[in-house]
């Protein structure tokens, strides 16, 4: 199965990026963003994440460098990020976890400037993803919408292929645009999977219509870019983290959409906060209500998902295993509780847990989408479940794990073309 993500505008970026690890102000913006960072949380760390803070302050920083080399409009490509650390293609591409990431999602960036046309092509790859979402930001943090078109909004051809148009035009007769905003920065796109083993995202490409107004951007310029931004959007990503660790330990709320906050807004959301005992638990019961895409997932008080490829420390629909009334209900613990629904907190006692519906229909079935937690002692856990429940023995762990290891490592397969034709990137 070809890899969409493995082309040559993604290996000249992560060029890019590497390059600019380098270069002397962004090892000193690596310095102050975590200053700026510890002057935030104040006294609040846990000890448990402290060992994790300086990977944390390089992901971080790695996610505006990959954002300045997406970022050039006149000469526009797909830069994925927000992604584990990962090698191929012989050369260690740095982590960019950041600000509540979604292990379920390939995000890519492409550059956009307000006055300028676009053509954007995508074709699906096998089967597509459960949702697929196009936004259009104006910042670099990703959290000011301008405009979202899914994909079951999208016109197609009879091969599933969709021509997506961006301008600063309204869109009039047009189906399938998007109108710019003087602000605009991106075109965010989130490949939102269920299933890791057999869904693909979508073959994209963009294409600047005209003639461009500028150079190809230089380093220096992506340097400066990454630097300036990064350490300006420290309030932002605080903020972020901040709208769960000052809820009430042990509490959880639903917010029916994410209008007026930014991000995916036609999105419905739900947040837990808590702080596990070796021998307690929370189970989570939730209701999907004809979305085409849920999922829950946990991240660690630094706000980031918990190497989702080796534990299971987020679940979608597809990676559960239903109950009879059509819910999804899972069990959040630290230690292995033998259900097949764990929510693994990766050692971790404080998680942040974060529910997602995306592409909901116009009336939602069941009363709409919707949760709840209730914390339990692991030692009442099988009495709280239905008892239609899936238990595993030690050894379908294990296979669930090496499972689940094995599909997500199909975002790093190489293509045989690629892997012939680029062979490196030339600095830009």
């Amino acid at each position: 199965m070809m890899n969409p993500a493995d082309n040559a505008g993604q290996l000249a970026a992560e060029a890019d990026v590497i390059a600019l690890l380098q270069d002397d102000r962004v090892k000193a913006a690596r310095e102050h963003v975590g200053r700026l960072w510890r002057n935030a949380w104040a006294d609040a760390i846990p000890d448990e994440v402290v060992p994790g803070i300086e990977s944390m302050l390089d992901e971080y920083l790695a996610n505006w460098l990959f954002k300045a080399a997406a970022s050039d409009s006149q000469h526009p490509r797909f830069v994925r990020n927000f992604m584990p650390p990962h090698s191929w293609h012989g050369h260690d591409v740095p982590g960019t976890r950041t600000g509540g990431d979604n292990p379920d999602n390939i995000y890519r960036l492409a550059g956009v400037a307000h006055g300028t046309r676009y053509r954007v092509t995508g074709r699906p790859v096998g089967r597509e993803p459960a949702n697929v979402s196009f936004t259009l930001v104006g910042d670099y943090g990703t959290s000011v919408t301008i405009a979202t078109i899914e994909s079951h909004m999208l016109e197609r051809r009879p091969d599933g292929s969709f021509v997506l148009t961006i301008d600063d035009e309204p869109a009039g007769a047009r189906r399938n645009h998007m109108t710019t905003a003087p602000h605009v920065k991106f075109l965010y796109v989130r490949d939102s999977m269920e299933d890791w083993e057999h869904e693909t995202p979508f073959a994209l490409e963009i294409e600047r219509l005209g003639e461009p107004s500028t150079a190809p951007l230089s380093r220096e310029e992506m340097a400066q870019a990454a630097v300036f931004r990064a350490r300006e959007d420290v309030p932002l990503y605080f903020w972020f983290q901040s709208t769960f660790i000052n809820m009430r330990l042990n509490s959880w709320k639903f917010l029916p959409a994410n209008r007026g906050t930014g991000g995916l807004v036609t999105q419905a959301l739900g947040r837990g906060y808590f702080d596990l005992g070796p021998d307690n638990a929370v189970i989570i019961d939730c209701e999907p209500a004809g979305a085409a895409y849920c999922a829950i997932e946990l991240s660690n008080w630094l706000f980031q998902s918990l190497d989702a490829d080796r534990i299971t420390s987020s679940l979608n629909r597809g990676q559960c295993t239903p109950c009879a009334d059509g819910r999804l209900r899972a069990v959040i613990s630290r230690r292995d509780p033998g259900v097949a629904n764990w929510l693994d907190c990766g050692g971790f006692s404080r998680v942040m847990m974060m529910l997602r519906w995306q592409g909901l229909p116009p009336e939602p079935p069941r009363g709409g989408p919707g949760f709840t937690a209730r914390l339990v002692p692991l030692a009442d856990l099988r009495g709280a479940l239905p008892g239609d429940m899936r238990w595993l023995t030690a050894r379908e762990r294990d296979e669930q794990r090496a499972a689940r290891k094995a599909a997500f490592a199909r975002r790093y397969a190489l293509n045989a073309q690629t892997n012939m034709e680029t062979g490196g990137s030339q600095p830009r």
